[in-house]
């Protein structure tokens, strides 16, 4: 090794200001990047492979991301790396195993440094133990690491250890736990030496119609010549829905640690099954250079639940407003023929008076008596037919109403929506239409059904 390496070599081990431990905590895409990292607690993402492997056994469906992350601030302090990372999550339901498999492909590559190289292989159960209102779930994973310096060769291979736990609690709370890089393997070569540093993790968070909060608090043990430090991670994120592009959101999160400090903030848009998400990482110490991160999550089997339920919400609108204008024109005509009996009895009260007044002759006055009698009844007759008529309608129009909505029901069903959803749709549906006429058997043996699946 001539005398520049050497010197390169002194300063980047000395220098207190650059990051240098391999595999170093630093989440899994532009979504947990843009959440300050808090996601410990989160568990309908594919990245929960870097953050809690607990939370896996939550997928509903097979998934696979890609992400691409160019970093400078990363909460052990600053670097310069290029962060590759691809998963893929694989639900398991069966009797006896009930969760599923997460699959991680890691490639680091810190600038004159060294290039990191990671496999991971994880599960997480689903449902282990249920309690009120969620229930407690586990996982662990095993990793294989490689590293190899750009001045002192390939450091060899070692393995690591990922643990973690997931506790749902009050519907839409939740507590998460892991342990990462468990063995702390070192990594050495030509004089060099590196370390993957042991970290342990706790947060919670909270999901509720397309909003989720989220809060970490992370310990990380000394690596290389850093010390141990702890981070606070505190995120946000909010979707809405349209009708027909797709759901959009936005994420704001803070990483507030003993070393560096990082604002971030991101956008995503998912429909048809697929979702595309970018993160932009501001410093709020050290150096000012900005970070970003671009993924692309694929979701197999199934679209968007949650698009296309507001699709079926749009559909069932525009027909109410239909029905309601079809309403509107019936009531209209009973209302002229209305008048138009209160205008006969009117004549005939001034017909009899004019009888008993000797103004008009006593044939005159009964033949238009009878003609005007003749023509209440007929309008008697069409009003009282108007008025069934329209009570079948709107009857009718409410039993057409529920059975849509019961369709809609099945559909969101079918498509493997939490139970706490379905049991908020199916007790709306039973509060709308009570006292209306309409039979509300089978939505009554549903709500029961999924209370005691609950």
């Amino acid at each position: 090794m001539n005398l520049a390496s050497r010197l390169v070599g002194i300063y980047l081990v000395m220098s207190p200001l650059t990051a240098r431990a391999a595999f170093e905590d630093a989440g899994f895409g532009p979504r947990d990047a843009a959440m300050g990292g808090a996601f410990t607690a989160i568990s309908d993402d594919p990245g929960v492979v870097a953050h809690n492997p607990g939370a896996l056994g939550q997928a509903s469906s097979l998934e696979a991301a890609s992400s691409y992350l160019r970093q400078f601030h990363i909460p052990a302090g600053e670097l310069d790396r290029d962060s590759t990372r691809g998963a893929l999550i694989v639900p398991i339901r069966q009797e006896l195993l009930n969760g599923a498999f997460g699959f991680d492909v890691r490639y680091d590559r810190r600038t004159n440094m060294a290039g990191d190289r990671a496999f991971g292989v994880m599960y997480g159960t689903r449902g282990l133990r249920e309690t009120v209102g969620g229930g407690i779930d586990f996982g662990g994973g095993l990793k294989y690491l490689t590293s190899s310096f750009d001045r002192g060769g390939k450091a060899g291979a070692h393995l690591a250890f990922d643990l973690g736990a997931l506790w749902r609690f009050a519907d839409r709370f939740a507590f998460g736990a892991a342990v990462l890089n468990a063995g702390s393997p070192k990594f050495k070569a030509g004089g060099w030496s590196d370390r993957a540093p042991l970290t342990f993790k706790v947060g919670v968070s909270e999901q509720i119609r397309g909003a989720a909060f989220a809060l970490d608090f992370i310990k990380r043990e000394p690596s290389l010549t850093l010390s141990g430090q702890h981070t606070m991670g505190i995120g946000f994120e909010r979707w809405w829905a349209t009708a027909r592009a797709g759901q959009y959101a936005v994420r704001s999160g803070m990483s507030l640690g003993e070393r560096a400090r990082t604002w971030s903030w991101g956008l995503g848009w998912r429909g048809q099954g697929s979702r595309l998400d970018y993160s932009m990482t501001v410093p709020l110490t050290g150096i000012t250079r900005l970070g970003h991160g671009l993924s692309l999550t694929i979701r197999f089997g199934r679209a968007d639940p949650e698009g296309e339920y507001e699709k079926l919400l749009s559909e069932e609108l525009r027909y109410r407003r239909q029905m309601g204008a079809a309403l509107e024109a019936g009531e209209l005509k009973q209302w002229r023929l209305s008048e138009e009996l209160t205008r006969l009895r009117a004549e005939m009260v001034a017909l009899r008076a004019e009888m008993d007044a000797k103004r008009a002759s006593e044939g005159e006055a009964k033949r238009r008596l009878k003609d005007l009698e003749q023509r209440r009844q007929a309008a008697a007759e069409t009003f009282e037919k108007l008025k069934a008529e329209r009570e079948a309608a709107a009857h009718k129009t409410k039993a057409m109403l529920f059975q849509e909505e019961w369709r809609s029901y099945q559909k969101a069903k079918l498509s493997n929506v939490p139970d706490q959803v379905l049991i908020e749709q199916v007790g709306r549906l039973l509060r709308q239409y009570k006292d209306s006429g309409v039979d509300l058997g089978e939505a009554t043996q549903e709500l029961r059904r999924l209370q005691l699946a609950k």
